[in-house]
């Protein structure tokens, strides 16, 4: 994993300069804080620095928020930058609207500075991960091509990450399968074979205390000898993933799309993250422990 290095580098976009005090001395001089007042000006920063974090007005004259979030999701020095929605608007419409397009949370005023701290840390926390399988794949781009079947087993959250890499690899949009594709593989491990449930990771929102209770309930004995089982196999210009895990399933559907009920919480998204961005088709099987995901073929990288 890259070092999550402090300071952060942080874009604060906003038309009211006190609403950019208050957030400025949230974070205090800890951090590299940079400032845009409208969109297009945010916009021109954002491709010109590596920013970890971009907080980001909804209402403003002009270009709104949502727009700025959308031309930011197009460019593809950007697209993973997150963005964290900071308004006094809490119309749930936009809310859901924003996370659609690829905020990572929402926040209205008066903001806490505990909360946005969390949140923070948790985005860049996600960041850093984004960053590190983006590397891995673009090293790994020609791998597997050649492979028309195979079969594939693992246990850990460590092994879903370098499995991911290397079967994302065949794919046209490599960047974004490897995204879906590690958080199906994830979900088998952590809610399949470990049966977290929504409301255990709601309550372990620290990326430590995650780790460690992942780490805890893989020591038991009823989860140790517990895999996931994963079959690649190219079908016409597509590949088809089949994602089987070892637990008795869940109810999957609520999870295919943006929940505003769900839409303050940090998790929750992946499935509609991987059938919304990564896949062209994602299906559950029976009783959920089984999903189809497909993708289509690339061109090899030279």
């Amino acid at each position: 994993m890259l070092k999550q290095q402090m300071p952060w580098q942080i874009l604060i976009v906003d038309d009211i300069a006190a609403n950019i005090k208050t957030l400025s001395s949230i974070f205090g001089d800890e951090h590299e804080l940079s400032f845009a007042t409208n969109g297009p000006e945010a916009l021109e920063l954002a491709r010109k620095h590596p920013f970890d974090l971009i907080l980001l007005d909804i209402v403003m004259p002009g270009m709104t928020g949502l727009e700025v979030c959308t031309e930011l999701k197009k460019n593809v020095h950007t697209r993973h930058i997150p963005v964290v929605f900071v308004t006094s608007k809490d119309a749930s419409y936009d809310v859901a609207q924003g996370l659609e397009l690829g905020a990572y949370y929402y926040l209205t005023r008066p903001i806490h500075r505990e909360t946005l701290l969390a949140i923070a840390q948790a985005a860049i926390h996600h960041y850093y991960d984004h960053r590190v399988l983006l590397e891995r794949t673009r090293a790994a781009a020609n791998s597997l091509r050649l492979l028309d079947k195979g079969y594939f087993s693992f246990q850990s959250l460590e092994e879903a990450d370098y499995l991911s890499v290397l079967l994302s690899c065949p794919c046209s949009e490599r960047e974004s399968v490897v995204v879906g594709l590690r958080e199906l593989l994830f979900n088998a491990v952590e809610h399949g074979n470990l049966g977290i449930t929504y409301e255990d990771k709601s309550r372990l929102a620290d990326p430590v205390d995650w780790e460690k209770e992942i780490h805890r309930r893989m020591s038991l004995s009823e989860n140790a000898h517990k895999r996931v089982h994963v079959d690649f196999e190219r079908v016409g210009q597509s590949i088809q993933y089949t994602i089987r895990d070892e637990g008795p399933g869940f109810d999957w559907q609520p999870y295919l799309m943006f929940d505003p009920a769900r839409m303050f919480d940090t998790h929750g998204r992946g499935i509609a993250l991987a059938a919304g961005i990564a896949f062209s088709k994602v299906e559950f099987v029976g009783s959920g422990n089984t999903v189809v995901a497909t993708a289509a073929i690339g061109k090899a990288v030279h």
